[in-house]
């Protein structure tokens, strides 16, 4: 039931019903992941900037000039390798937060501080180059009037990936097409070099579960920090093929439940 009916309606009918809205909830955490490519890094400088002018702000790591020149810099740094395409995601932003009610169960603001320390260990654990900052170019704690937030923006650099194994074939327009098994899967090379590391997020990802990657993320971002400080985990609503065995199980979910089926999609401009 929407608001607006309950206002109009169930205040004279159920007196003594409470409001949706002064129900009390659950804690939660939030991580999250969001994605730049090189014609947005700009957006990142305009966004901290305005933080540092109108609220609360804390570095557990500070960047080192612009976004776009601390970027060159780690990939020089790094001695990474990158494909360049137009619409390529550059730089990747791991967001820690929560709401209201986990917020007040902390004793101070140095509780909570201590708690963005342990999410950007975390981070660095998750998603560090080797597990190292050395892919990190800024971690900051913004807090804002309504909201509190850790930012961890860092390259999605691997020193593992892989690469497509060419067949001689060709497709009408003359290009290679890419080998497949003997059930059509594609096939693919391993490769990994250190000292020489590929900015991919697509490999980057894959090398941290692939299709249940940020399923496993948040998995285990619940189970070693934020259930700990007694949060809940929300009900999981994404298709099974992004759920993990484990979230498979706390949820009770199973092939073709009401969650594991894609809505209707209508293309049709007009009816």
């Amino acid at each position: 039931m929407n608001n607006y009916h309950w206002n109009k309606k169930n205040v004279d009918l159920y007196p003594d019903e409470i409001a949706p809205w002064k129900l009390p909830r659950d804690k939660h955490a939030t991580i999250s992941v969001l994605k730049h490519r090189m014609s947005e890094l700009g957006t990142v400088d305009e966004y901290l900037a305005r933080c540092e002018q109108y609220f609360k702000i804390e570095y557990l790591r500070r960047m080192n000039g612009p976004t776009e020149q601390a970027w060159h810099t780690l990939m020089i740094g790094l001695n990474a390798k990158f494909n360049k395409r137009e619409r390529s995601v550059v730089l990747e932003c791991l967001q820690f937060g929560g709401n209201k009610e986990f917020w007040d169960g902390f004793a101070d603001e140095d509780a909570i501080k201590e708690y963005f320390q342990k999410c950007y260990a975390f981070a660095i654990n998750k998603i560090g180059f080797l597990h190292t900052h050395e892919n990190i170019i800024c971690a900051v704690i913004i807090t804002e009037l309504n909201r509190r937030n850790l930012f961890v923006y860092y390259l999605p650099v691997t020193p593992k990936w892989r690469t497509k194994i060419m067949s001689t074939n060709r497709n009408k327009c003359g290009t290679l097409l890419q080998q497949t098994d003997e059930n059509g899967i594609p096939l693919y090379r391993k490769r990994s070099n250190i000292d020489n590391p590929l900015l991919c997020r697509t490999e980057f990802w894959e090398q941290r579960g692939g299709l249940t990657s940020f399923s496993d993320l948040q998995e285990d971002f619940f189970k070693k920090i934020s259930g700990q400080y007694g949060a809940v985990r929300g009900k999981s609503t994404s298709l099974v093929k992004n759920t993990n065995l484990e979230q498979r199980l706390r949820f009770g979910r199973y092939e073709d439940d009401k969650y594991d089926i894609l809505p209707d999609f209508d293309d049709m401009p007009f009816d």
